[in-house]
C-alpha cells in the first residue's frame, strides 16, 4: 500500500480540499470581511429603521424590514478568472439578505388594479431619497418623504377612482348609442386634445360615413361631443355651400 504525500505548500481545508497558502489567505480575508460587513449592515439597518419610526413611518404599513443576518456555510468564488487564480471553496461566515423598503399604493395601468407597492430608497446620513416617490434626486428629511409617500398614495387612489368612473361612463355611452342606432358602428378608443390631454372616446359612425365622436369627461361625468363629420356637407361645392348659408336664419346677438 502506497502512502499519499501532500505538497507542503498546500493546506487541507473542508474534507480534503487542498488550498495553497495564498488561497488560504484569501479565504481567511473573505470570512473576516463578510463578518465585519454583516455587523456594519446590521447596525445601519437598525439606525435607518429607528430613523423611519421617529419620523412617523409605521412598520408593516408604510415600510417593511426583512433584513436577515445568519451564519451559514456556502460556496463562494475567489480569485480572478483573467489570471487563472479563480477558485471555488466553501466558507462558514455571516451572510446578510433583505433590507428596508417603503410601502404604498400603486395603480397598475396594465391590470387596472390598485395594488400594494414597494419602493426602494437611498440614505445619506440623516436624509433619504426615493425617485419613485419624489420624481427627483434630492435628499430630504424622513418626515418630508413620508408626507410625499402619503400624497402619492392619495393620487394613486384617485387614479383608480377616475379609471372606474371613466370605464362606467364609457360602457354606458357605448350601450346608449348601440341601442339608439343599431345600424351604426359604435366603437371606443383613445384620443388627445391640447386642453384635455389623453382621454377615452366613443365614435358613432353611420352607414353613410358621417360620424360623431364623444369625449368621455369623468370630471363632469358626461360624454361630450368634440368631433363631427357630415359626408354630405363635405361633398357640397363652394356654390352649394354659399347657397346653403344664404338660407340660414339670422343669428340673434346675445346680450
Amino acid at each position: 500500500m502506497t502512502e499519499e504525500i501532500k505538497d507542503p505548500n498546500q493546506l487541507d481545508l473542508f474534507a480534503g480540499k487542498l488550498l495553497t497558502p495564498d488561497q488560504q489567505t484569501q479565504v481567511d480575508n473573505c470570512i473576516a470581511n463578510r463578518n465585519k460587513n454583516a455587523l456594519l449592515l446590521e447596525s445601519e439597518n437598525k439606525r435607518v429603521e429607528n430613523m423611519l419610526i421617529e419620523a412617523g413611518f409605521i412598520k408593516g404599513v408604510t415600510f417593511k424590514n426583512n433584513f436577515k443576518s445568519t451564519i451559514d456555510t456556502r460556496e463562494v468564488t475567489l480569485g480572478y478568472n483573467f489570471n487563472g487564480t479563480q477558485f471555488e471553496v466553501e466558507i462558514t461566515a455571516t451572510f446578510t439578505s433583505g433590507g428596508i423598503e417603503l410601502l404604498g399604493k400603486r395603480f397598475d395601468s396594465n391590470t387596472k388594479e390598485l395594488r400594494n407597492g414597494s419602493f426602494s430608497f437611498d440614505v445619506q446620513r440623516d436624509k433619504l431619497q426615493s425617485w419613485s416617490i419624489q420624481d427627483n434626486s434630492r435628499y430630504i428629511k424622513p418626515k418630508t418623504l413620508l408626507d410625499k409617500l402619503l400624497e402619492r398614495n392619495e393620487k394613486e387612489k384617485q387614479r383608480f377612482e377616475d379609471y372606474k368612473k371613466s370605464t362606467a361612463l364609457l360602457n354606458a355611452t357605448l350601450k346608449k348609442y348601440k341601442t339608439l342606432y343599431p345600424s351604426a358602428t359604435v366603437t371606443s378608443g383613445r384620443d388627445y386634445a391640447k386642453y384635455y390631454g389623453s382621454f377615452d372616446m366613443v365614435k358613432v359612425e353611420f352607414e353613410s360615413g358621417s360620424s360623431i365622436e364623444f369625449r368621455i369627461d369623468t370630471y363632469n361625468n358626461e360624454a361630450i361631443m368634440f368631433k363631427k363629420r357630415d359626408v354630405e356637407y363635405e361633398a357640397l361645392s363652394v356654390e352649394e355651400l354659399l347657397e346653403r348659408f344664404s338660407k340660414q336664419v339670422k343669428k340673434e346677438a346675445s346680450n
